[in-house]
């Protein structure tokens, strides 16, 4: 529609992959984690 020329290099696609691991695995890992270190009776107490 624009027209537009774009280009888009392999180093900002391994950036932007890296930085969206580093947060999904950060996101990910820190609630488990903090599940795993609960008491299973308590966590179900206040689900």
């Amino acid at each position: 529609m624009f027209h537009w020329q774009t280009a888009v290099s392999a180093d900002s696609v391994l950036l932007a992959f890296g930085f969206a691991a580093v947060v999904g695995i950060g996101f990910g890992v820190w609630p488990a984690k903090r599940a795993a270190s609960l008491d299973p009776i308590l966590a179900l107490r206040y689900e």
